[in-house]
């Protein structure tokens, strides 16, 4: 069996060998189709040539300009946002300066309002008791002035009450001026106590 495997094998290679001794000769007669011919890089080189020369000297120039201006357009526009924001930040400033200033005047109106208000409840409050404490003095003059009359009315009539028993009792008529004063020394007397 081994014998057998042997010569299959080496009937394979010399099989093999003259297949590729007739595959080479072939080879060699038939052109390679990957490689150009001459005059195939002849016009390669030159529409490579004529497309470098438009791309630098006529599509380059053009593209690097356009790119130039939105360099320079996007510069300018940050240097507006910059200053944009540097004006808002300004006005923001003066924004709450007003804002500080219209406070601090709004606090000052009404303190001052406040002042005004105490001022004028003090102002009313004193008048308001000058007028209660004239009131006051009114109506103790007035009561004083009642005490006095009802004093004077009742020493009067008990002057003419006492004169006029005592004349019954005693059967004389007396002297009511004197009688009178020794009747309002007593009332006085008991009213103070």
């Amino acid at each position: 069996m081994l014998a057998s495997i042997l010569v299959l094998a080496a009937e394979a290679s010399t099989t093999a060998a003259e297949l590729l001794d007739q595959a080479a000769g072939d080879a060699e007669a038939v052109k390679n189709p990957i490689l150009p011919t001459v005059n195939e890089m002849l016009y390669a080189a030159i529409f490579f040539i004529a497309l470098w020369t438009l791309m630098k000297f006529v599509l380059l120039p053009r593209i690097t300009s356009v790119m130039d201006g939105r360099t320079d357009k996007i510069r300018d526009d940050l240097a507006a946002a910059e200053a944009a924001e540097t004006e808002r930040v300004a006005k923001l400033a003066q924004y709450e300066a007003g804002l500080a200033g219209a406070r601090a005047e709004a606090v000052s109106i009404i303190e001052a309002t406040r002042a005004e208000g105490d001022a004028e409840r003090r102002t009313q409050i004193t008048a308001a008791e000058a007028e209660v404490a004239a009131a006051r003095a009114e109506a103790a003059a007035e009561i004083a002035d009642a005490k006095a009359r009802a004093r004077s009315e009742l020493t009067g009539s008990i002057t003419d009450i006492a004169v006029g028993a005592a004349e019954a009792v005693i059967q004389m008529p007396l002297d009511r001026a004197a009688q009178g004063r020794i009747v309002e020394d007593y009332v006085n007397s008991s009213g103070k106590n």
